[in-house]
């Protein structure tokens, strides 16, 4: 039975209940002191299914101080507006109201009567207060919400700003918060209550937005005050908020946005988000364009959905699209908030966390467009002529679907040949070929120079732990303009770009996944050695995984990274503990690193099982590599104009130290920490003094480099914090010149902007040999054996022994493919031979040993352009030339060009051939005596052109078939139908004995355990990205799980007095039943069936052709 009301409209307070803190007896008190006589309060409870907070307790807690209060459970926690959605079905009928509430808001006493008064005077279908901070209800929270056309909300008000009675008037807003929210029980009813597929963030802003689909109107009360938590970020870190708030905003303008703007608005909304991943990049708040670009491509495969629930909105579109437009700001409210000259930022100060006011980002944009033109400007010859084929800068292949075929065929063409995991780079090449629409050329531009931005914006991201704008535009500057860029793009050195970029992104996602974020710059406490938070386990785990993705990428492309990770964070945690960090945080950081470094990896496999460190790091040179000291110090790793001006960065590095105090201090000493250990093995490396074999100069010397950018940013940070404004001394000086300093030092990256081709040779060694071999098949596919310097040798190499090193490629042009290490297989040891037997003189048939391997020409590199120049040159390893010269079956060729020696080998085999007689009988035997003793140069060429991807046919004799590949069972012939069975020939390749002549075809059958490992290698990435990005696959639609369905209150026959205080019309609420037209809505009285995009005024007009009469007040 229920109790007697008194004669009121009746408002039931709908009260969504989970896991209440503190607050939360404030907020009882607060409805029981109400003043509205006719209110009933209803508490959904919604549970995680934690131990405390359970239904009977939580009942306990209301019935002590709101006795008479209904109290029921929704289950499971499906969100907040499907929970309150829940009084649709435990209330009975449409008179009065409901009012939509947090479990963290304590209205003032009289906020509900205010709003119940103001909702009748101003005919409005729902109204909401005046919303201030709990702790301080001067501060205001929202005072009513405006929307974009783009679903983006502009808050009217400032963070912080203090309540002066400015925002005081009553008026028309679009979006109402649902914290406090009155609206009409049978406009509620109608509208079906919030979008049931909107959990958390948006379910006000969409049901608002219906409401003015619907003619009603929407008002703010500021008269009616009420305090509000609002801390869900707090309550809930389980939620992925900012995604939560991107989907559902980008779901609401699918779904509500009219379908003759539709088209165009999408559109409109791609351009929007594209433009925020620019802009979010200079400001700092690319996570926030990340998820605007991640929901706006969730859209996609919700299509199905969204146009279900366009279907279920249609009737309730009362009133033409461009009257709820003309609601709508113009422009895009997320773009002028990055625009605005003053934004928050979060910063972690000693154990608690605090937003404060970030400067303005505008200095930062300017930098990022000076550093984006000098690129450009730097790079502009590219932009016509593509990128020259110099160093490792070779073309990209022209079709991704052939790359992409070739990685899952599990046969690597690299050098001789070889079935092999291949590398992970390869799939992601042709990945990445869609968003060039499959033009690789225009790819391989984009991709060069792309590492350059990546790794300045990861300077940026790492760059800041430090709030001073002056710093991280200095580490920018610093490590964008290091001569390490020019030089690696005049040597076409893309594994140092690749380390290049990839190395500030790891170290930031390391130190994120060690909880370490930026400090609060305000703190008075010295002692604040870093910004730690603590995270949960998950939460530290996703971060991994994110450093993890990112290495993985890279390792993709040069395997040295991950060893470089692995060193960074051991140095790290090292320097951590120099600055007297946490042993804890250290730990972190180095657990963090080498998990990142295990993921990578994982990521991939199998590729990794066939990896060696020679693969890794590279064949070392002949003799000394001689760079030294000042040309390391100075980046000098190619052409770079005026270079040892950059040894003026090192003196931030000493000043960050002596100047720095509290966490700039110890940013100061990790940077120094990398700066030495990386620089002290690049200096041992150039020396030879290594045990064992290093990466090259520019890898090592890619962390110096981020080194000196963060000590520039440290420096400048303490300059501006610790130094500027105390008592003159020697700091002040010793800031000023290490701010000079960091000017000089940015000298030679300006410089080399000027020619625009950052002194790239004109004659790349790739293009020479292309020019200078044979490109008919006429005679059969063929090999090169590559013989010499390894730092000349356009592809990786194998060392043979005293720093020679040798290659094979194929008879085609260069590509990137030939970059990748090839696998090792056993023609290693034919090549071996022959050059054993030239160098001993034991032979004078060299061209028969490698003969097997299809090897018709042999080149020796003299010239490359950029490590041997015609003014410096290498010199040529001893006695190889002469040696080559004195074969009998080597004949030199002159291409005219004084770069390259080229040799023919006359006696070569194609790479499908039929043998001859005396061939075919050696083919059964193994060694250099049978191969030196025959000719095999009377070979026919067969199966022209066959590779791994398609099989081949051709016409067959009877005799020996053979193959110029490794022995592999993988390769099968079968002639006219009959399979043949594979032999080894000379020991080490493939051959096929055919007994009788007929139509053959060769073809490479790829193994099922390769399609296996493909598919394990896809689920690691997916699982990796599906868990460091918190995306989750949800089975089905989540239900409440009401303890009861019955009634709890009725308001079937509840009064509806017709005044509420005098002059006040309340009638409007009751329509005649028998009037069909009858406006209950509000104001806006429209014809129901009128077309949503039709006129304005003739969709204002009543069926009657009357427009409707306006309520008095």
């Amino acid at each position: 039975m229920e109790p007697d009301i008194p004669s009121a409209p009746p408002v039931v307070a709908v009260v969504v209940v989970h896991d209440p803190g503190d607050w939360f007896d404030e907020t009882l008190d607060a409805f029981a002191q109400q003043d509205y006589p006719n209110l009933r309060v209803l508490f959904l409870v919604v549970s995680d299914g934690s131990v405390e907070g359970t239904v009977a307790e939580i009942d306990a807690r209301i019935q002590q101080r709101l006795p008479g209060s209904f109290v029921r459970s929704v289950g499971a926690n499906v969100g907040f507006g499907a929970a309150a959605n829940e009084v649709l079905r435990l209330v009975e009928g449409d008179n009065g109201f409901f009012l939509i509430c947090h479990d963290d808001v304590a209205p003032e006493p009289d906020a509900l009567r205010i709003m119940v008064e103001e909702l009748y005077r101003s005919n409005a279908g729902a109204v909401g207060p005046k919303l201030v901070e709990w702790d301080d209800p001067n501060v205001l929270q929202a005072v009513g919400l405006g929307m974009d056309r783009f679903g983006e909300i502009d808050p009217v008000i400032e963070v912080g700003e203090v309540d002066q009675e400015q925002h005081d008037g009553v008026r028309d807003v679009f979006v109402l918060p649902s914290a406090y929210l009155l609206v009409r029980a049978d406009l509620f009813r109608q509208l079906g209550g919030f979008d049931p597929a909107i959990d958390f963030y948006g379910e006000d802003t969409e049901l608002c937005w219906r409401i003015h689909h619907s003619g009603a109107r929407v008002v703010v009360v500021p008269s009616a005050r009420v305090r509000h938590v609002g801390q869900l970020h707090q309550r809930r870190p389980d939620l992925r908020h900012g995604l939560l708030r991107a989907r559902h905003r980008m779901r609401s303008v699918a779904t509500l946005t009219g379908a003759s703007r539709l088209p165009g608005r999408s559109l409109e909304m791609v351009l929007l988000t594209l433009t925020e991943l620019i802009v979010g990049l200079f400001t700092a708040r690319f996570g926030q364009a990340w998820n605007s670009f991640r929901a706006l491509g969730g859209l996609v495969p919700r299509t199905p959905a969204l146009v279900a629930r366009r279907r279920e909105v249609k009737p309730i579109r009362r009133v033409p699209e461009r009257e709820v437009y003309s609601l709508q700001e113009r422009g895009s409210a997320r773009l002028n908030s990055y625009l605005r000259s003053r934004e928050t930022a979060t910063y972690v100060g000693s154990g608690v966390q605090v937003r404060r006011w970030r400067q303005s980002p505008t200095a930062s944009v300017v930098a990022w467009l000076a550093v984006i033109a000098g690129l450009v400007v730097g790079s502009r010859s590219f932009f016509d002529g593509g990128l020259p084929p110099v160093g490792e800068f070779l073309a990209f292949p022209e079709s991704p679907r052939a790359l992409l075929q070739t990685f899952l065929s599990g046969w690597n063409p690299n050098g001789a040949g070889a079935t092999s995991p291949n590398p992970t780079g390869w799939a992601t090449l042709s990945g990445l070929s869609v968003f060039t629409l499959f033009h690789m050329g225009l790819l391989q531009t984009l991709f060069v120079l792309g590492l350059i931005l990546v790794g300045a914006g990861g300077a940026w991201r790492l760059s800041t732990v430090f709030p001073s704008n002056r710093a991280r535009i200095a580490a920018l500057l610093v490590y964008a303009l290091s001569p390490l860029v020019s030089g690696a793009m005049s040597g076409g050195r893309l594994t140092v770009l690749v380390v290049y970029a990839a190395t500030p992104w790891v170290l930031h996602l390391m130190r994120r996944a060690a909880g370490i974020e930026t400090a609060d710059p305000s703190s008075a406490e010295f002692d604040v050695t870093d910004g730690v938070v603590d995270l949960a386990p998950i939460d530290r785990l996703r971060r991994t995984l994110a450093a993890a993705l990112a290495l993985a990428l890279a390792v993709a492309f040069a395997p040295v990274m991950l060893p470089i990770a692995a060193l960074l964070a051991v140095v790290f945690a090292v320097g951590t503990l120099l600055a007297r960090g946490s042993t804890i945080t250290a730990g972190w950081s180095l657990a963090t690193g080498l998990g990142a470094a295990v993921g990578a990896a994982l990521l991939n496999l199998p590729w990794i099982t066939s990896w060696t460190w020679e693969g890794i790091v590279g064949a070392p040179p002949i003799g000394e590599a001689g760079l030294g000291i000042v040309s390391l110090a100075s980046f000098e790793i190619g052409t770079t104009d005026f270079a040892a001006l950059a040894i003026a960065l090192f003196v931030p590095v000493i000043a960050a130290v002596l100047l720095a105090r509290a966490w700039r201090l110890t940013w100061a000493i990790r940077s120094a920490t990398m700066v030495l250990a990386f620089g002290a093995l690049a200096v041992l490396a150039d020396q030879g003094s290594l045990p064992i074999d290093a990466p090259e100069a520019g890898v090592l010397l890619v962390p110096v480099a981020l080194g000196l950018a963060i000590s520039a940013a440290a420096a400048l940070a303490a300059f501006d914090l610790d130094v500027r404004g105390g008592t003159f001394g020697w700091r002040q000086p010793l800031g000023i010149l290490a701010t000079a300093a960091v000017v000089v030092g940015l000298a030679p990256g300006l410089a080399a902007l000027a020619d625009g081709s950052f002194q790239v040779p004109t004659t790349p060694l790739a293009r020479l040999l292309d020019a200078s071999l044979p490109d008919d098949s006429i005679d059969g596919d063929y090999n090169v054996l590559l013989v010499g310097d390894p730092r000349l040798l356009p592809v990786p190499s194998t060392e043979y022994r005293n720093g020679v090193g040798w290659a094979i490629i194929d008879d085609g042009a260069l590509d990137a493919r030939d970059r990748w290490m090839p696998p090792t297989n056993s023609a290693s040891e034919l090549v071996t031979t022959a050059l054993d037997e030239m160098a001993s003189t034991s032979t004078l048939r060299a061209g028969r040993l490698l003969a097997p391997l299809a090897i018709r020409y042999v080149i020796v590199p003299e010239f490359d352009g950029v490590v041997s120049t015609v003014n410096d040159p290498l010199p040529l390893p001893t006695g190889l030339v002469p040696a080559l010269e004195d074969q009998l079956d080597l004949v030199a060729i002159r291409p005219g060009l004084p770069t390259i020696e080229v040799f023919e080998n006359r006696a070569w085999l194609p790479t499908f051939s039929q043998l001859d007689a005396a061939a075919a009988e050696a083919s059964d035997a193994a060694g250099a005596e049978v191969l030196v003793r025959t000719d095999l140069s009377e070979s026919i060429p067969v199966f022209v052109g066959a590779d791994q991807l398609d099989p081949s046919t051709d016409e067959v004799g009877a005799g020996v078939v053979h193959l110029g590949l490794p022995f592999d069972e993988a390769w099968s012939l079968s002639v006219d139908g009959t399979a043949i069975e594979a032999r080894r020939a000379f020991g080490e390749t493939t051959a096929y004995d055919v007994a009788a002549p007929g139509t053959g075809e060769l073809r490479y059958d790829t193994a099922a355990l390769r399609w296996l490992a493909v598919l394990v290698q896809v689920a690691l990435w997916l699982a990796a990205i599906f868990v460091a990005a918190r995306v989750r696959v949800t089975v089905g639609r989540r239900e409440s799980l009401l303890l009861s369905d019955e009634t709890l209150i009725d308001l079937t026959d509840e009064p509806v007095p017709s005044l509420v205080d005098p002059g006040l019309r309340a009638d409007h609420l009751l329509p005649d039943p028998g009037e069909p037209d009858a406006d209950v809505h509000g104001e806006r009285g429209v014809d129901p069936d009128a077309d949503a995009d039709a006129d304005a005024d003739a969709a204002e007009l009543r069926p009657d052709g009357e427009r409707e009469p306006e309520v008095p007040s």
